[in-house]
């Protein structure tokens, strides 16, 4: 290629980059705002154009996926990278590897360090320390809505906390906990959400959150030297029930030589943490 040729060739790929960056500007100007969607491994923003998404990732790089025929919901795909969406919930994957999990939107302000989700519907909010992870459920229906959940009565996760181990320092019995707000419109989870004719042991009672009345169960399940205590809270909402409810995971201190140097963990701090965030939750409309 000669000098003059090469002079063209240059000339034509800053054409085509000007005109490039001009009408993907204008796309960017067309699209919608940036959708938040909070994950477990990271948070992503998502702004939606009329034939494709533009995601931003936290390291600041995005990539722009077209959009693809879907059954129900929303796909956006290219090669190997597809991101899918339905109702608030969404999950991204790259190759054979989903990379981003259990993706939730909504709005989150934080106020001394402390963040206040609210659903993308404006249905209902709660509070929590920013330092722990939000994020949602499987898309679509789910067993996994409420830790009482029975066979056949499915419905959605709204929102869930991950506590880590780490929440103790040293080494503790403590294993994690779970917060997790879901909801379900069958109508035995309906019928039944406040009785907990399906439990066979824990306390029953009722409480007050935020001016509604929801029932109240305290249960544990144990197995293979592991507990899981859940506190359960359930009220029936616009014909749904809804449980706000908290599992913490821990383990048989007797399971630990004493040179191990295994420390029993501090219940009543976890408990403390997590009733607050119960307790701050409350329906908006």
């Amino acid at each position: 290629m000669n000098k003059k040729s090469v002079i063209w060739f240059i000339i034509i790929i800053l054409i085509i980059t000007v005109i490039g960056g001009y009408l993907f500007s204008n796309n960017k100007k067309s699209a919608g705002n940036f959708v938040n969607f909070y994950c477990q491994e990271g948070n992503l923003k998502a702004q939606f154009g009329k034939n494709y998404v533009l995601l931003t990732f936290p390291d600041k790089t995005n990539i722009i996926l077209p959009q693809a025929t879907s059954g129900s919901g929303i796909r956006y795909e290219m090669g190997s990278t597809t991101f899918i969406g339905k109702g608030d919930n969404a999950y991204l994957t790259e190759g054979k590897t989903t990379t981003y999990t259990n993706c939730l939107t909504g709005d989150i302000t934080t106020k001394f360090g402390i963040n206040t989700f609210t659903d993308a519907g404006k249905t209902f909010s709660f509070s929590y320390p920013k330092q722990y992870v939000l994020s949602g459920g499987d898309i679509g229906y789910t067993q996994d809505w409420s830790y009482l959940s029975v066979f056949g009565d499915l419905g959605l996760v709204l929102a869930r906390i991950n506590i880590p181990g780490t929440f103790f320092a040293g080494k503790t019995n403590f294993g994690d906990a779970r917060f997790n707000i879901g909801t379900s419109d069958a109508p035995g989870a309906v019928e039944n959400c406040l009785h907990f004719q399906y439990v066979e042991q824990g306390t029953i009672g009722t409480t007050t959150i935020n001016g509604r009345q929801f029932s109240k169960i305290q249960f544990t399940d144990v197995g293979l030297g592991n507990y899981y205590e859940t506190t359960s809270y359930r009220t029936v909402y616009n014909n749904q029930c809804y449980a706000v409810e908290y599992t913490i995971h821990s383990s048989n201190i007797q399971n630990y030589d004493s040179s191990m140097g295994v420390k029993e963990f501090d219940k009543v701090k976890i408990t403390s943490m997590l009733e607050g965030v119960t307790q701050s939750f409350k329906f908006i409309q």
